[in-house]
Order: C-alpha cells, then structure tokens, then sequence
C-alpha cells in the first residue's frame, strides 16, 4: 500500500514541476510579445476584441510548440509517463491482492490458500 501510494505521490510531484516549466514558458512567450504590442484594445471595438483573442491563442500555442521542443520539457514528459505507469501497476497490483485476499477469505482459505479443512469435516460430521 506505501509503494502505490509513494508512486502517486512521485506522479503528483512530476506533474507539479512540468506544470511550472509549462507556466514559464508561457510567461517567456508573453513577455517577448508585450515588448513590441502598443496596440490598445478597447471594449467597444469587436474587431480588435477578436483580433486579440486570435493573437492570445496563437501566443498559447506558440508557447506549447516551444515548449515540446525544450529538452528538460520532454524528458519531464517522458518521466511522467514512466511514473504514472509505475503508480497505476502498483494500484493494481495492490487492488489485486486486496481482492484475492477476500476471495481467499470467503472460501475459507488461510493467508497461505490453504483450504481449512477441519471446519468441513467438522461440519460434515456433525
């Protein structure tokens, strides 16, 4: 139970840090736009409302682009990957064993899956 749960544990971890390096790269990218973007957007005006959605959306995903191409971006993927397979095969390992030890339990067999065999005779005689 304390190695599925520190797998998780690891998961959250990765995910965490990835999540940051995600966040600074989206910040990079915004920072390097806003240094040249003088144009103000008013409220009243739909066309540049739209026009800077449209250009907030291509800085989103100009900014994934450059962060699937940064190096420690894709081993922390990789990792995380080799990580959320490690929690979930001990998860079900875990699970697993919890269901073959009631199984076990409601058919009478001991921790060994032995069958207790005196309670049937026992019941047998009676």
């Amino acid at each position: 139970m304390a190695e599925m749960q520190d797998s998780w544990k690891e998961v959250a971890g990765k995910a965490e840090a990835l999540g940051l390096k995600l966040k600074l790269h989206l910040a990079q990218e915004k920072s390097e736009d806003a240094g040249g973007d003088t144009e103000a957007t008013d409220s009243a005006d739909t066309k540049a409302m739209i026009d800077d959605l449209g250009r907030k959306v291509q800085e989103a995903f100009d900014s994934a682009g450059n962060a699937a191409k940064d190096p420690a971006v894709h081993e922390d993927v990789k990792e995380m990957g080799r990580l959320l397979k490690d929690a979930l095969l001990a998860t079900v390992s875990t699970v697993g064993h919890e269901v073959q030890t009631r199984v076990d339990g409601a058919a009478g067999k001991s921790d060994d899956g032995v069958v207790d065999v005196d309670s049937d005779v026992a019941t047998e005689e009676e």
